[in-house]
């Protein structure tokens, strides 16, 4: 299940974080270490002017226990710009110019449009340049998912119906691996990237949607 929080997210995170010790230490020194790599997402970030991965989006529903798995392609440019094709089991197109979002579902033969200014939580702040996440996040470091792998939780400071959670798998290569993002209402999206590859040049012109003749046009 495609939603605009989680995919913003993803984008926004679309990143590598530093490698940290598993060893068991006191409150305030992991703290600390939740910190640091929290800062090190901020300042790769800087460095990524785009990327292109592809990923496999698990979507699990809190209230009604089904699962959904999805598979395609992104492709991410600062500022502001992304472009998430969905191949499998069906096609569908989430793009956005750094001004306005279209989300297109070709059998339906609608899109949904929404205004990107505005928007808050961490996609914004990190889509907008304007990252400090230790304002608005606290970080807290998680059991490791693997040997050679560190989470880290993020939770908002302000209560966000959107996003309850966000979970960052790490690798050794300081390459975020998996991010799971989970509401208030026990849904969870999970999203695993493999063939990342970072500034590789991507035009603008990838992140301009043009509205098929005949698709209805509805303002989301």
């Amino acid at each position: 299940m495609l939603t605009y929080a989680s995919v913003e997210l993803v984008a926004a995170l679309g990143v590598t974080a530093v490698l940290l010790a598993s060893t068991p230490v006191p409150a305030s020194v992991a703290t600390d270490r939740a910190g640091a790599l929290a800062r090190r997402i901020e300042q790769r970030h800087q460095r990524v002017t785009d990327l292109t991965a592809r990923f496999v989006q698990t979507y699990r529903s809190g209230m009604l226990a089904q699962e959904v798995v999805e598979k395609g392609v992104v492709k991410l440019k600062r500022p502001g710009r992304m472009l998430w094709e969905y191949n499998d089991p069906e096609k569908k197109t989430f793009v956005s110019d750094g001004k306005t979002f279209y989300f297109y579902v070709p059998a339906d033969r609608q899109v949904i449009v929404r205004d990107q200014a505005g928007q808050r939580g961490i996609p914004a702040l990190l889509l907008s340049g304007r990252e400090d996440l230790l304002e608005e996040f606290d970080a807290t470091l998680e059991a490791p998912p693997a040997p050679g792998m560190q989470r880290l939780r993020l939770t908002p400071k302000k209560a966000d119906p959107e996003v309850e959670h966000v979970f960052l798998d790490v690798d050794e290569g300081d390459r975020i691996r998996a991010v799971r993002v989970r509401d208030a209402q026990g849904n969870e999206s999970r999203f695993e990237f493999d063939g990342i590859r970072e500034n590789v040049g991507l035009p603008d012109r990838l992140f301009r949607f043009e509205v098929p003749r005949g698709v209805e046009v509805i303002a989301g």
